[in-house]
């Protein structure tokens, strides 16, 4: 077979794969990636999307911001990240899926900026099966995506896009699945009520809804949506110096030496807590009073977005895994950041070591 030949057919294969996923799963599911709005402003200027947009808005301005890690640290840990100008939309007659939040147009196309990315859509947070699932007509007044995703997505992406949202359109409802976690309801009641929630694990096809953009790479967080966010929920400061997060509740994500760390913790005067135990209302105080902050690398420190008093920051990496998500965050907010790697225990030296060391700056 000739090199040409050989290019041909991988190319065949392609189309009649193509082909079949769009029999099989229809004109939205099977047509990703091909058939997607990247930016709404970008294709206003097309009568399909034009006729769907009844106003914009802009969310965040373009920016770079800069995290200043010390000199010693490695170039893993990245110095700056430029966003984007960032927009919402006042949207009509389009589909809402209460459990990702992904809208797209009658019979296509998704609209991207509802969900964040493509990359996650079709890769670690697949959504390609929510066109399928059966519609239901919600008329009425405009409505707000309010999903249920993980914690650290849900609370950092999710929560700021509604909060904005609500800002361009204050009497809107929030939708979101009929089962959700409590840290979900918690927040949605307090933004808006009971009365104003809507529960429904079909997908809504709506008369209005508000799309307010989320951030297309995963992990990075603008200073102004952390203002947002602390703007919306006051918290109360917990009357608590050092604490240390544990995940011995969670065996998958739990460190090998788990039980080690939290007698250790223990030992020096932290405070061991199990987010999972606590109500959104406390973990929010508690971020916001503790001056020193300890924790495997994990959703519970997505937390830190409501430190107020919070002067250290010690994360444990498990081994072979790195996200320097919640390092950024720290420096965002102005605290000092120190992190040790389990390899494949957490050196407890080093951790105590550390501990002594923000006590004795005052932490």
């Amino acid at each position: 077979m000739t090199p040409k030949l050989r290019e041909l057919t991988a190319r065949g294969r392609v189309l009649m794969a193509r082909t079949a996923s769009q029999a099989l799963l229809g004109p939205v599911s099977g047509g990703m990636p091909r058939v997607y709005v990247r930016s709404i402003a970008e294709r206003m200027h097309e009568p399909r999307i034009a006729r769907h947009v009844s106003e914009s808005f802009t969310r965040t301005e373009a920016v770079v911001e800069r995290y200043d890690f010390p000199v010693g640290f490695p170039p893993r840990f990245r110095r700056s990240k430029a966003f984007d100008e960032r927009h919402a939309y006042r949207l009509h007659d389009v589909l809402l899926s209460p459990h990702s939040g992904l809208i797209w147009l009658p019979g296509g196309p998704v609209l991207e900026e509802s969900y964040g990315s493509l990359i996650r859509s079709l890769g670690w947070g697949d959504v390609r099966h929510e066109p399928l699932l059966p519609v239901r007509r919600l008329a009425g007044r405009p409505v707000i995506a309010f999903a249920p995703t993980g914690y650290y997505h849900w609370l950092l992406e999710v929560l700021p896009a509604a909060v904005f949202a609500l800002s361009v359109e204050p009497e809107a409802l929030l939708l979101m699945p009929r089962s959700v976690p409590a840290h979900v309801l918690a927040a949605a009641e307090h933004l808006v009520g009971p009365s104003r929630i809507v529960r429904l694990d079909d997908i809504a096809h709506v008369d209005s809804c508000v799309l307010a953009a989320v951030e297309p790479m995963s992990g990075f967080v603008q200073r102004a949506e952390i203002d947002r966010l602390r703007a919306a929920f006051p918290a109360d400061p917990a009357d608590v110096d050092a604490v240390y997060v544990s995940r011995l509740k969670d065996s998958k994500r739990a460190l090998s030496n788990e039980a080690e760390v939290e007698r250790a913790m223990r030992q020096a005067g932290v405070t061991v807590v199990y987010a999972q135990d606590l109500s959104f209302e406390e973990q929010r105080g508690l971020f916001a009073g503790a001056r020193t902050v300890i924790a495997p690398h994990g959703a519970g420190l997505a937390n830190l977005v409501w430190a107020q008093r919070a002067e250290h920051v010690i994360e444990i990496f498990p081994d072979s895994w790195f996200n320097d998500c919640y390092a950024r965050l720290s420096r965002n907010l102005g605290i000092d950041y120190d992190y040790v790697v389990a390899s494949p225990v957490a050196p407890l030296d080093r951790l105590d070591a550390l501990v002594n060391e923000g006590a004795g700056a005052g932490c």
